[in-house]
């Protein structure tokens, strides 16, 4: 499947990328993060879910379909902890936040007990977004029996704490409301109303969407967090995949102009202003987000140059790691990370999917009759509020 998307000198690096996300997949479906980073030896619902995407794009869909069923299983442990929770919400009480369902697994699809932020509501919509893509590409009718207790619930679950705060996608400012999460939830609200056809979660979606937009009116673009103006690489999912904003909206395209200007690196694309965590590295997952968006601007050749970045950066062995430049951008924090956890992921899943995703639309794009064909799978609802489309 991979060799007819992707072209002859290109096939042989995504279908090894493939196949790494396969070789960490476990037998029950799960997908580790990291093989070579022991913090990372769990399955973040993030990470895999975009893993499973990339799965579904090459054809893999067996693969993809196992993991969604791990994800069910995981919920499913956590069925009257996720329920409690609603329940407190809907009463008015504020649950525990060390109670909240995790964002991450170990393996086997039990609860990780340790001192590391947990709290995470993102992960549960990008879930709900892939099993969408999944189904959609898989050719499936509907939601399986034995997916719909579990996709019901996360959907509720969204809907209850959509705008409430928790740690952002990088696990950090747990007392704010974060606009990348906020695209993740949208992304799985949108998602499940397609898939149960409850106008409930319609409703919740576009609730979020205006809380995004309210945002961005104070200061004329999509900014990093409820108390952070800044920008955030993780806000280019504002537009693809999870069609919060249309690619061409004038406050998401001087968004895009803040990440470039503020969070380039040698060519890809980094964190965040103030990020230390291993002096701040680029990473190819928001280099490959960026490469989305250029191609859904209809511009093959930044899709290209961001996918090229990628491409120079895995290894001899195959590997990608998660971050790449930090050790020469801020030596100081790099090496107080390497004193404190050795070196950084040098084999991350997750970036291996993104590469697989930009490689796959990228060629999917080009093959096109006219050059200008909407990312696979990735074309829910692009829309944007009229005052802010250019």
């Amino acid at each position: 499947m991979v060799d007819e998307l992707v072209s002859e000198d290109n096939a042989f690096r995504v279908e090894r990328s493939v196949q790494s996300i396969l070789h960490n997949q476990e037998a029950n479906g799960a997908i580790i993060a990291s093989p070579d980073f022991a913090q990372y030896h769990y399955c973040w619902l993030r990470d895999g879910s975009f893993c499973a995407y990339a799965l579904d794009l090459a054809g893999e869909h067996e693969a993809s379909a196992r993991y969604h069923s791990w994800v069910n299983d995981a919920v499913a442990g956590i069925a009257d902890d996720i329920d409690g929770v609603i329940a407190q919400h809907e009463r008015g009480e504020a649950p525990d936040r060390l109670h909240m369902p995790p964002a991450r697994f170990d393996l086997d699809g039990s609860i990780v007990v340790d001192d590391w932020p947990n709290f995470q509501i993102d992960g549960y919509g990008t879930w709900l977004w892939s099993l969408g893509q999944h189904l959609e590409l898989a050719g499936a009718a509907g939601v399986p029996e034995h997916l719909f207790g579990s996709v019901n619930r996360v959907a509720r679950y969204l809907s209850a704490f959509a705008l409430s705060p928790c740690y952002d996608v990088w696990e950090e400012s747990g007392d704010d409301v974060h606009t990348s999460t906020l695209a993740c939830v949208y992304g799985g609200l949108v998602a499940a109303h397609r898939l149960l056809g409850n106008i409930d979660y319609q409703t919740s979606a576009e609730r979020v969407r205006a809380r995004v937009f309210d945002d961005a009116a104070r200061v004329g673009h999509f900014v990093k967090s409820s108390a952070n103006d800044d920008v955030d690489g993780s806000l280019l999912w504002l537009s693809v995949p999870f069609g919060v904003v249309h690619p061409a909206d004038r406050s998401f395209a001087a968004t895009v102009t803040l990440i470039e200007d503020r969070l380039g690196l040698d060519g890809g694309i980094r964190r965040y202003t103030a990020d230390v965590y291993f002096g701040s590295g680029a990473w190819p997952v928001l280099t490959g987000s960026l490469g989305l968006h250029y191609l859904a601007l209809g511009d093959p050749q930044g899709a290209r140059r961001c996918k090229d970045w990628i491409s120079d950066h895995i290894d001899q062995s195959g590997r990608l790691g998660e971050q790449f430049g930090g050790e020469v951008r801020d030596p100081k924090h790099f090496h107080e990370w390497i004193e404190l956890w050795g070196p950084p992921a040098q084999d991350l899943t997750w970036s291996h999917a993104m590469y697989v995703v930009l490689s796959i639309a990228l060629e999917s794009f080009e093959d096109s009759d006219e050059g200008k064909q909407s990312l696979p799978a990735m074309d829910s609802k692009l829309t944007s509020r009229e005052e802010g489309t250019s």
